[in-house]
């Protein structure tokens, strides 16, 4: 056969070995392995007497798999700060009208699909501009974690990542003679009242006690965070979660799921650091927004009392009662409170001992009588800075911890 030459090449192919992004690889080897095991859950674990009504996390990473991957990478929108502030001030002018239209007593269906459709053009870039902006205050505040063998390279871990969505409700369950968190359950979004209402009858017994209460934010990865507040309250909950994210690699984080006061601790903490870091980000970024374009609702009844002091002394009151063995005088007087909160602004759909488990888990709120708020409120009197803060409360794995830990910031006190 007669030898053939082969056109000579223009220029020398340079071959490179494939280096992928590795935090691409690591979120995407986590995303698949947490949907294996969800979906393999979801055939064959007994999903109870909810099961058709429960929300699979399993789900919402599949749905997110890929969005996720590109925002790793660098893939999709980035507004600079001139884009995405006129993406933020359409959004939430759009926010606090749908929320006007839904609040209306005659609900027009048409206008609010409208408005939804409308704002959902800005939800995008809303998210990576808030993204960054929290990312920022983080890393200005030190909480940014070096890279193993490569010190010089700080990173905000986990990466800032949140979805704007509605988020699935919970199943709070309680024993009936003591307020204590005995399991919670998620359940799918878009149940109606009286869905919710056959939940909580099919899940109440003689010994146990239920109550089904929306939620705020989830810290699944990207998290969940609640679409129709205001921007304050976006900011905090997006801050909020993205501490769960945090604490997650650290000895307090890894409590979580273990009841009782590692939940408080875990709560209390992402409550007050996430306050604090959603602060950061409104000195470095002063956003302001009109009144009524803020993403508020239309204002409601007046609240004419002192909700915390009335609420905190019905928590001790209650308290008193159950530990006294006097369940059936602790329900009714939780009856005739949550009648009383209605009548003068706060309204209130259902009041027991599971209610009180849930928002009582926040220590620092007018539901709890824990300690823990006070003594996780006297590290930050000790610190004042949001960094230090969490780089104390991360080590702490309970009460102990946290009672040495105040004692050394007390000693170390000038």
């Amino acid at each position: 056969m007669p030898h053939i030459p082969l056109p000579a090449l223009a220029a020398p192919v340079e071959y490179r070995p494939w280096r992928p992004n590795a935090w691409v690889l690591v979120v995407t080897g986590a995303l698949l392995l947490g949907l294996s095991l969800g979906f393999v859950a979801s055939l064959f674990i007994d999903r109870g007497p909810v099961g058709g009504d429960e929300y699979h996390l399993w789900r919402w990473e599949a749905s997110t798999l890929l969005d996720n991957v590109f925002a790793r990478a660098g893939i999709g929108p980035d507004p600079d700060d001139s884009e995405g502030e006129r993406a933020l001030l359409a959004y939430f002018k759009l926010t606090s009208a749908l929320r006007g239209a839904e609040d209306s007593a005659t609900p027009d269906v048409t206008l609010i699909a409208t408005i939804e459709n409308e704002r959902s053009v800005y939800e995008n870039d809303v998210e990576r501009l808030l993204e960054r902006y929290i990312g920022q205050a983080v890393a200005s505040e030190g909480l940014q974690l070096r890279l193993p063998l490569f010190n010089a390279i700080k990173l905000t871990w986990p990466p800032v990542d949140f979805e704007l969505t509605n988020p699935p409700q919970l199943l709070v369950r309680s024993p009936r003679d003591k307020i204590e968190r005995s399991g919670d359950t998620l359940l799918k979004t878009g149940l109606s009242l009286g869905q919710v209402e056959a939940i909580e009858k099919k899940t109440t017994n003689a010994k146990t006690v239920t109550v089904v209460v929306p939620l705020g934010g989830l810290a699944a990865y990207p998290a969940i965070v609640r679409d129709d507040r205001s921007y304050d309250s976006l900011l905090d909950t997006a801050s909020h979660e993205w501490v769960h994210h945090y604490l997650a690699f650290f000895p307090l984080g890894e409590q979580w799921g273990k009841g009782g006061e590692a939940e408080t601790l875990n709560e209390t903490t992402a409550e007050l650091a996430g306050r604090e870091i959603a602060n950061v980000v409104r000195k470095q970024h002063p956003v302001q927004l009109p009144a009524d374009a803020n993403g508020a609702g239309p204002p409601g009844q007046p609240v004419d009392i002192d909700f915390t002091a009335e609420m905190r002394k019905l928590r001790l009151d209650v308290d008193a009662l159950l530990a006294a063995g006097k369940v059936d005088d602790a329900e009714k007087l939780m009856e005739e409170r949550r009648q009383f909160f209605n009548a003068h602004g706060v309204p209130i759909r259902r009041l027991n001992q599971a209610y009180f488990a849930f928002y009582g888990t926040y220590a620092a709120s007018a539901q709890s009588s824990n300690p823990i708020g006070d003594k996780v409120d006297q590290v930050w009197a000790l610190t004042k800075d949001v960094g230090v803060f969490l780089r104390v409360m991360r080590g702490v794995r309970n009460t102990a911890d946290l009672d040495a830990s105040i004692a050394a910031l007390q000693t170390a006190a000038p």
